[in-house]
């Protein structure tokens, strides 16, 4: 057949052989080392997700304090809100490339935060109801807030009153 000898053809053999097994461990390897990620991942998640939790919590009580000082009264709070959102499933990469299984969808949920506020003689509930300079000092509260709770070497706090009327100027 054109071919070398006998001796020839069992090395190829041996060899191809010998390569399948050291792929096969590699895949083997990688299997281990994604689950281990995912593990790793599982984790982080878990505790990044208790520590914001803990951080809002401790943020939300300065900020409702701030808040009240600065608009005289009312109250202010920061509340976690979780958003479902569709996300493609990667489980099945390889059919997906090759166009042969479509990309299944899974619903994931998707935490952020929500200000409420309530002024003190006012009706306004929500953000998109305040002025201009009432969301200012809203903002600049909550950024007191956040540095109360976890103080930064120091802060610049420049034009920060610039969007502020007078009457909030005084407040600020």
């Amino acid at each position: 057949m054109g071919g070398g000898s006998g001796e020839e053809i069992m090395k190829e053999y041996e060899d191809a052989v010998a390569r399948d097994e050291f792929l096969a461990k590699e895949l083997e390897d990688l299997a281990k080392g994604a689950e281990s990620l995912r593990e790793l991942m599982r984790g982080l998640e878990e505790e990044l997700g208790t520590q914001f939790k803990d951080g809002i919590k401790k943020i939300n009580k300065q900020f409702g304090e701030f808040f009240a000082l600065m608009f005289g009264g009312g109250t202010a709070s920061l509340e976690v809100a979780i958003e479902k959102k569709k996300k493609k499933s990667d489980t099945d990469i390889e059919g997906i490339l090759e166009g042969e299984v479509e990309m299944p969808e899974e619903e994931e949920a998707e935490e952020g935060i929500e200000v409420s506020i309530s002024l003190p003689h006012k009706k306004i509930r929500g953000l998109q109801m305040l002025s201009g300079g009432e969301r200012a000092l809203t903002s600049i509260a909550l950024i007191f807030a956040v540095s109360q709770v976890n103080p930064p070497p120091f802060l610049v706090l420049d034009e920060t009153d610039a969007a502020l009327d007078e009457a909030n100027s005084k407040k600020y």
